[in-house]
């Protein structure tokens, strides 16, 4: 993964001290996908497939490293210096990514399959154990989306962190895993 295509764009950007943005384009019909903002060599923010900052970076990188590939397209412009976003150095980047990476492909057995649909248990809410901050993200998320699909693609965190979320909510009888009818 560390000599992927992404890293090769975000090194020479770096290494010039670029600002401007970098679009990512899909490989089969150059459709815009996303951006890497830089402000003097630095990542202050992304966006791809509808996710920003840090979780953009993680589906750009697994999506990458799952290969498919995609255009950079590289653009220089005007950075508004009021963005205060991820301020990644290459190094930096590169070892988040490569230990997201490892837990991502760790979690991936414990993800729950797409066509369960999972609620939180009302006798949870009364009782008074104590979750951890992603635990309670993937709650609130839970709120409003039941599909697991829908829960991956709507919480701010990254997917091992929602899966690990969803494991030790499941071990503190949290949730309720409900069986959807699979479409013939």
């Amino acid at each position: 993964m560390m000599d992927s295509k992404i890293f090769s764009v975000i090194d020479d950007q770096v290494s010039v001290q670029f600002t401007g943005k970098v679009n990512i384009l899909s490989n089969f019909n150059r459709q815009f996908l996303g951006h890497i903002l830089f402000r003097q060599g630095k990542i202050v923010d992304a966006l791809f497939n509808g996710f920003s900052g840090e979780k953009a970076l993680y589906h750009l990188f697994i999506q990458e490293f799952s290969l498919q590939s995609f255009e950079y397209v590289v653009e220089p412009e005007v950075v508004d210096e009021n963005i205060i976003g991820l301020f990644f150095g290459t190094q930096e980047l590169k070892e988040r990514m490569a230990d997201s990476l490892k837990l991502y492909q760790q979690s991936l057995k414990l993800r729950p399959p797409e066509n369960v649909k999972i609620v939180i248990d009302p006798e949870f809410i009364e009782d008074s154990l104590q979750v951890t901050s992603q635990e309670f993200e993937v709650l609130c998320t839970l709120t409003e989306w039941h599909g697991s699909y829908d829960i991956y693609q709507h919480c701010p965190l990254l997917d091992h962190e929602i899966t690990m979320a969803l494991v030790g909510l499941r071990k503190k009888n949290a949730l309720k895993i409900l069986a959807t009818k699979n479409n013939p």
